[in-house]
């Protein structure tokens, strides 16, 4: 049961997925780490994701998952899709990383609490994203 479960997500969209999210987790974290100052951690994360999304929807549904569905449908999913991730990683992170930091008392600056939450909450959504654009967005 292992081997088929992992069989069916370690597959040709898996690499092209990942390829496309490098580029666009690359263009996020900095874009957000810039605008951080000025917009905060929810308004610098959720412009770079709304930006990066738009490049992640055309490339994803062509070349990742090569999908045939209805363009609007697909488009509705993934939105969807993106919002739920992106909700659960950036509030997940943004609780985990400062009671981590806490309960083992790191003495780091808050700044630097937000920046680690930033990145953690990547990958988090990374691993999200994946199975809902796989399992759902794209769905024929």
């Amino acid at each position: 049961m292992f081997r088929r479960l992992f069989s069916f997500f370690w597959d040709r969209s898996l690499l092209i997925f990942l390829i496309i999210g490098v580029m666009n987790t690359l263009i996020s974290m900095v874009g957000s780490q810039l605008l951080l100052r000025s917009l905060g951690y929810w308004g610098s994360t959720a412009l770079m994701f709304f930006l990066t999304s738009i490049f992640s929807f055309v490339f994803n549904r062509k070349y990742s998952f090569q999908s045939k569905a209805p363009l609007l449908q697909s488009a509705v999913r993934f939105s969807v899709v993106i919002a739920v991730c992106y909700l659960i990683s950036f509030g997940l992170s943004r609780w985990l990383v400062p009671a981590v930091v806490g309960a083992f008392q790191w003495p780091l600056p808050q700044e630097w609490v937000t920046r680690i939450a930033m990145l953690v909450a990547q990958v988090i959504f990374t691993g999200c994203n994946y199975l809902g654009q796989r399992l759902y967005a794209f769905k024929e």
